[in-house]
């Protein structure tokens, strides 16, 4: 193809060849993939070897590896102060400095209320949220039947785990509802022990705690605290269900640092919204009692904002620890 010169002379025109176009092509992703091909990210821990969150970084290490092409993830534990030491480093991390925190949700919430420090909401950036951890409610085979059967016992406990979980928010809430004394054991395992022999009415575990005795038939589940029912468990009805408007779930995410990159923000976030949809890991998350579910950056926010403004509230009325002096 030609074009007019001037004086009306005829001259070739002279584009982009076919290589030249694609290397310009290759140019304008060339940058994202070169925030990700350097030298791995640093995907940080905030809590020790062996721990829950520990090895459920390391079970999805491999499928974050698979939704972020070219990005490779080394892990770091930094345990300490219930997660807060972990929170710290990733708000301080370096401009440039590539590092992406696991974010366990609502007890880092918890955690820094308790310690009497800010949002943690105000230093770091939730990436977004992967995986969901629905609360059930469960009791021991052959004692209540159902949330009205738990409504119409007088002078029992109910049990739920540690302050700041999500079963123990949940929990809370369930036995100012149904008229219960709630009972707080030093960890899900002891709640769970608790109901399956008969110790405690009913409690509050997150799916994950609760899924072993339920497939043992050890503990029988009344109730899930979604808004809709759990394909793991797909005849168990909701609380709503039952005339109980609650919702609760621990929320398994990760968090950057405010002024992490903008493009590799965006392209981690695409990233896990493929990933939520990832058969492989639905079937790991299925084995777990864990659902994959995405929420954004922005709905995710939003989530913990309440949830936070929730822990403190109830602190100011009803700390669950000593105040500090």
């Amino acid at each position: 193809m030609s074009v007019a010169a001037p004086g009306g002379r005829q001259v070739p025109r002279r584009g982009l060849p076919r290589r030249g176009l694609l290397a310009l092509a290759a140019s304008c992703v060339a940058p994202r993939l070169a925030l990700a091909a350097r030298e791995p990210a640093t995907l940080l821990v905030p809590a020790p070897p062996g721990s829950s969150p520990d090895r459920w970084a390391r079970q999805v290490a491999p499928f974050l590896e698979r939704a972020w092409p070219h990005q490779r993830l080394a892990l770091r534990n930094l345990p300490g102060r219930g997660g807060l030491a972990a929170l710290a480093e990733l708000a301080g991390t370096a401009p440039g400095t590539r590092v992406i925190g696991v974010l366990t949700t609502p007890v880092l919430l918890a955690r820094a209320v308790e310690a009497g420090e800010s949002s943690p909401l105000d230093r770091i950036a939730p990436l977004g949220a992967l995986i969901e951890e629905p609360v059930v409610l469960v009791a021991a085979p052959g004692g209540v039947a159902s949330l009205d059967g738990l409504r119409a016992q007088t002078g029992v406990s109910f049990g739920t785990p540690p302050p700041g979980t999500a079963a123990h928010m949940a929990g809370m809430r369930l036995a100012e509802s149904a008229g219960v004394t709630p009972l707080v054991f030093p960890s899900a395992a002891a709640t769970r022990q608790a109901a399956a022999g008969g110790h405690v009415a009913a409690a509050a575990l997150t799916l994950p705690d609760a899924i072993p005795f339920l497939r043992e038939n050890r503990l029988v589940a009344l109730g899930i605290a979604a808004s809709r029912r759990s394909p793991l468990l797909p005849d168990l009805p909701t609380l709503r269900e039952a005339g109980l408007e609650l919702l609760g779930a621990t929320r398994r995410g990760f968090a950057l640092a405010p002024d992490a990159p903008e493009d590799w923000r965006g392209w981690l976030v695409e990233g896990l919204e493929k990933l939520a949809a990832d058969p492989d890991l639905a079937a790991q998350c299925a084995e777990a009692g864990q659902l994959p579910r995405f929420l954004g950056p922005e709905p995710w926010t939003a989530l913990l904002r309440r949830q936070e403004e929730a822990l403190r509230r109830r602190w100011r009325e009803e700390p669950w620890l000593p105040r500090r002096t």
